[in-house]
């Protein structure tokens, strides 16, 4: 679960200073990255989630296989999507 949160903490760092450096130069392209990431951001936010959920169920011995196979269903679908966002971005 550390993982996935320190994952979470470097992508939201790697944005805001992408989105700050752009700002700074004035190529207008901060407005964009901060679009893709609050577009981005709440698949990536409900996979960590449902990976913490099923965190704890683990720790308490309540994990289901069908709790760790939707956090991995939509770690799937967040990162599609984020590449998808990501690439729309950059086209852009």
């Amino acid at each position: 679960m550390i993982l996935f949160r320190r994952a979470w903490l470097l992508m939201t760092l790697a944005t805001a200073s992408s989105a700050v450096s752009a700002a700074q130069t004035g190529k207008g392209t901060s407005d964009d990255l901060l679009w893709a990431f609050l577009l981005a951001a709440p698949p990536v936010a409900y996979a960590v989630n449902k990976w913490w959920r099923w965190g704890i169920g683990f720790r308490f011995g309540a994990a289901s296989g069908a709790g760790f196979l939707s956090a991995l269903k939509w770690s799937f679908i967040a990162a599609i999507w984020v590449g998808i966002v990501t690439g729309l971005v950059w086209l852009m």
